[in-house]
């Protein structure tokens, strides 16, 4: 590898050997050739380094102007030591001269051209975000939950998961040796997964005594209750190794001489059906003069962990078990071309500009892409990047829309929000405050269609990270008493919320999930949710108990102290009263 990169090197610096041989040319003393040598050794040594740690984009573009720096700065050394060796300090020869104001000159004009094609090509590059446009959210790839659904598909928190597996970490020999950096979500065997590689977590020193991380960690992205599974599988080549190891230079050197860019994000691992761990980057090609990205030609590279072996594909070439090709960087930036600068650069910046059709992304809610704007979701077998998109004025809180990515073929959807409906930030907003005394934080909302309704489904962690409770909020509804409901897991929370609209899953005589009993003993405590319901805690019991005074008013007039019996489905610690309490104090 150290021969590709002074290979490389070489191409970028080819121009600093002008100024060298005309110096060796007309400087022919001894002691003279051999300063201009030591200049220029020195000269390409220290851009080895650059080009080796650095990673510049190989494109025409970088090449170029790293030549014209290199031809700036050689010219100028060899310059200096020519006028030296003459005794003529003041004055550095024409030619010298002239090469070293020529390419900065040069320099100077190609960046000013980059830029300016940056900004010119601002409406063609949001053209060909291929973004498809719907008017209604009625086909969106939104999570369904109805009477078909056999489970709650709710995607774990990465704050949850990264949590679980740290304290799984003491398990792993010479734990304290490897971190858990990031996490990749992805389908195995059908099933919704994070997979999160080892990485070393320490000096070189620590790295070149170990040279290998041992395995990954593997965990239901859908169960609450699932628990992480380290797979042991030496990796060599990760993102955290040093030299020819390291992840992303091995890609780096893969790609020499296709005009091809890594994304900015660190490559992720993915796993095949066999459980043989791969890391993934995503690769693109810049849009003409600019550096923009052309979302129409994205490719990705694929290394195996074990061998070093890099292949590159075409996007939608490559093989069947990756769910993930589009980087969510590139996604973050792809949407917004397409909802910031689709109708031109200075529609959307300039003074004056009249902001035609201009969206943001909701920040600071999810887990990928640059400021954090999407949560990944699952829909029929593909895993989709959700953002919420609103108003660039900060006064508002409605959405005005969402869009999906698909990760594995990079297609865009924006669907049109019609009624009503708040953001991600806002029923996090209000998740918090409804669980004010608790200190919980929302994190990762994620929006479902529940028998219908558009409904922010809000992950309550504490400060570790760890799961506490879900938070089901009516996207229209503005946090209102009558929709919101509070459950410590998904179905009791799904059940609650079903039974404040009165729907067909949520009357009593309806489907309940857990397992039915008959309780009875002395009624402790009683609190009332909302206008459809009351919720109770009894002598003796751990369990918290709801019950509907919609269907049977009698049960509103429960209080503290009432011998009660009634049948009810146990779903861990939450009871869902099946039909009217029989109150013997009544």
């Amino acid at each position: 590898m150290l021969g590709l990169f002074l290979l490389l090197t070489l191409e970028f610096t080819a121009f600093s050997f002008v100024p060298f041989i005309i110096a060796l040319i007309k400087n022919n003393s001894k002691n003279a050739i051999s300063t201009h040598i030591s200049i220029q050794l020195a000269l390409f040594l220290i851009s080895l380094f650059i080009i080796y740690f650095s990673g510049p984009d190989q494109t025409w573009k970088m090449i170029l102007q790293g030549n014209l720096i290199s031809l700036a700065i050689a010219s100028g050394l060899h310059g200096s030591i020519l006028a030296i060796s003459k005794r003529e300090i003041r004055k550095i020869e024409k030619n010298f001269l002239f090469m070293t104001v020529g390419s900065l000159l040069i320099l100077g004009g190609l960046i000013l051209v980059i830029i300016a094609s940056g900004y010119a090509t601002t409406k063609s590059v949001a053209k060909i975000t291929d973004v498809t446009e719907n008017a209604t959210t009625k086909n969106a790839p939104m999570p369904l939950i109805n009477s078909k659904s056999k489970e709650v598909p709710v995607v774990n928190s990465y704050k949850t998961v990264r949590n679980q597996m740290q304290n799984s970490l003491s398990n792993v020999p010479d734990s304290n040796v490897y971190s858990l950096n990031h996490a990749r979500v992805q389908f195995y065997h059908g099933k919704l997964v994070y997979i999160a590689p080892l990485d070393f977590d320490g000096s070189f020193f620590r790295y070149n005594h170990y040279k290998k991380v041992p395995g990954y960690f593997i965990v239901d992205a859908t169960s609450k209750k699932a628990k992480p599974k380290f797979v042991k599988k030496s990796m060599r080549y990760t993102p955290s190794a040093y030299f020819g190891h390291d992840a992303t230079r091995r890609i780096y050197s893969a790609i020499t001489g296709r005009g091809l860019v890594i994304s900015g994000s660190a490559p992720q691992l993915e796993i095949n059906e066999s459980g043989h761990p791969y890391y993934v980057q995503t690769l693109y090609k810049q849009y003409g003069l600019s550096t923009r990205k052309n979302y129409r030609k994205i490719y990705v590279a694929v290394l195996d962990s074990v061998t070093g072996k890099v292949n590159i594909y075409k996007q939608g070439q490559e093989p069947k078990w990756i769910d993930v090709t589009f980087d969510p960087n590139i996604a973050s930036d792809k949407i917004y071309s397409y909802a910031t600068e689709r109708n031109g650069w200075w529609n959307a910046h300039g003074f004056g500009g009249s902001r035609l059709g201009v969206m943001k992304s909701v920040e600071e809610v999810g887990t990928e892409g640059r400021e954090d704007v999407f949560t990944p979701i699952a829909y029929k077998n593909n895993i989709y990047y959700f953002s919420s998109m609103t108003s660039n004025n900060k006064k508002q809180t409605s959405v005005l829309g969402y869009m999906y990515v698909n990760a594995k073929t990079g297609k865009t959807y924006y669907y049109r929000e019609g009624s009503d409906a708040m953001t991600p930030n806002r029923a996090d907003s209000l998740a918090e405050n409804r669980m004010k005394q608790t200190q919980w934080k929302a994190n990762m909302p994620l929006l479902y269609r529940i028998d219908g309704k558009p409904t922010w489904v809000v992950s309550m962690i504490d400060d570790n990270g760890a799961f506490m409770s879900y938070v089901y909020l009516l996207a229209s509804g503005n946090g209102t008493q009558n929709t919101v409901v509070v459950g410590t897991d998904a179905k009791s929370a799904l059940q609650k919320y079903r039974n404040l609209f009165n729907s067909s899953m949520g009357t009593a005589s309806s489907t309940h999930s857990g397992k039915k009993q008959k309780f009875s003993g002395t009624i402790n405590r009683v609190v009332k949710v909302n206008n459809n319901e009351v919720a109770f805690l009894m002598n003796d019991k751990d369990e918290v108990f709801y019950s509907s005074t919609k269907d049977y008013p009698r049960n509103m007039f429960i209080q503290n102290g009432d011998e009660v019996s009634f049948s009810g489905y146990l779903d861990g610690k939450t009871v869902t009263v099946e039909k009217e309490i029989l109150n013997k104090n009544i």
